[in-house]
C-alpha cells in the first residue's frame, strides 16, 4: 500500500516542494537526487535554465561557475532581467535559486584553474559542460575524465541531443578532432585566445554542419556563412536553447544520477530534429572523426 509520507531527512518545506515528483520518481530516487552534487560549469543560456530545472527537481547540492556578467544580448534566453545587466551571472543565479529552495547548497566560482579544479570536482557525481570557453572546456574535460566523473555536453541548436564523455567513451579532444593534446594547463591558459579561435573553428563545423541544421540557421540568407566565419556570434534562439536545457536535465537525472537511462557516449550522435519531426543518428560519423 502506498504511503505518502516524507523521509526523515526531508524538511517539511522540501517535502511540499517535491511531493508531486513521487510516482515518476521513487522516494529513494528523490533522496539520491537531493544529495547528489552536480557541477554546472557555465550558467548562460544552457547552464542557467539547467540549474533551475535541477533545483526545481529537488537537487540541493550544486556547483556553479561562470566569469561573465549579463548584457542585453542575454535577455533572449538566460536567467536574467533588465535589472540584472552588468551583474555577475553566478550572483544573480545563486539568488534566484535560493528563492526556489532556501535550503539548497550552492558552491559558486568565477574561474576554474589548476589550483581549484580538485575542489570544484570534489564529491561531484556529474559535470555539465555548458561553457563557451573552449580552452577551459578542454581542461575541464581532461580533469573530469581523470577523476572518473561523467561529463555531459550539448549545444543549443535546432537538433536535440546530448552526449557523454566517460572512461568508456572517446575523450573530448579526440571527439572534436582538436590538435590541443600537446598543450598543458599553463599553455592552454597562456595561449587562450589562439586556442579558443582554433578550437571554435574545429567545434563549429562538427556541430553546425550536421545535415539539416544549416537551412534552419540560414532562413535569413547569409547568416550561416557569417556565423561560421566568426564575423557574428552563434545564433541562440530561445526555444532551441531552452529545450536543450530540458533534455540535459532529464539526462543528468535519469542517466547521470539514477542510472536508469543508458548514456549516449561520444562520438555517437543520436538525436531528434524537432522541426522536421525526424529521429536522426550518427550524423557526425561522416564529418571526418
Amino acid at each position: 500500500m502506498f504511503a505518502n509520507q516524507k523521509l526523515q531527512s526531508w524538511s517539511d518545506p522540501y517535502w511540499e516542494h517535491i511531493n508531486r515528483n513521487i510516482g515518476p520518481i521513487t522516494f529513494q530516487e528523490q533522496e539520491t537526487i537531493r544529495t547528489s552534487r552536480v557541477a554546472v560549469l557555465g550558467v548562460g543560456g544552457l547552464g542557467g535554465p539547467l540549474s533551475e530545472n535541477l533545483i526545481r527537481a529537488g537537487c540541493q547540492n550544486l556547483v556553479i561557475c561562470d566569469s561573465d556578467v549579463f548584457d542585453e544580448s542575454n535577455l533572449n534566453r538566460q536567467i536574467c532581467t533588465t535589472e540584472d545587466i552588468g551583474k555577475r551571472k553566478i550572483d544573480v543565479l545563486e539568488s534566484f535559486l535560493h528563492k526556489i529552495d532556501p535550503e539548497v547548497s550552492i558552491k559558486k566560482l568565477s574561474k576554474i584553474t589548476q589550483n581549484n579544479i580538485d575542489s570544484v570536482l570534489k564529491d561531484v557525481k556529474v559535470v555539465a559542460l555548458t561553457l563557451d570557453d573552449p580552452a577551459t572546456s578542454i581542461f575541464i574535460a581532461r580533469e573530469s575524465r581523470k577523476h572518473g566523473i561523467p561529463m555531459i555536453e550539448s549545444w543549443g541548436i535546432p537538433f536535440l541531443f546530448t552526449w557523454w564523455f566517460t572512461p568508456e567513451s572517446v575523450d573530448y579532444e579526440t571527439c572534436y578532432g582538436l590538435d590541443t593534446k600537446e598543450f598543458d594547463y599553463y599553455e592552454l591558459t597562456n595561449l587562450k585566445s589562439e586556442i579558443n579561435l582554433a578550437t571554435y573553428q574545429a567545434l563549429l563545423p562538427k556541430v553546425f554542419t550536421i545535415p539539416g541544421v544549416r537551412e534552419k540557421y540560414d532562413r535569413e540568407p547569409g547568416i550561416f556563412e557569417e556565423m561560421m566565419s566568426g564575423n557574428i556570434g552563434a545564433r541562440s534562439f530561445t526555444p532551441f536553447v531552452r529545450i536543450t536545457s530540458d533534455l540535459l536535465s532529464v539526462d543528468i537525472i535519469f542517466s547521470g544520477i539514477l542510472g536508469i537511462k543508458p548514456k549516449n557516449l561520444a562520438p555517437h550522435l543520436k538525436g531528434y530534429d524537432y522541426i522536421n519531426m525526424e529521429i536522426r543518428e550518427a550524423f557526425l560519423s561522416n564529418l571526418e572523426y
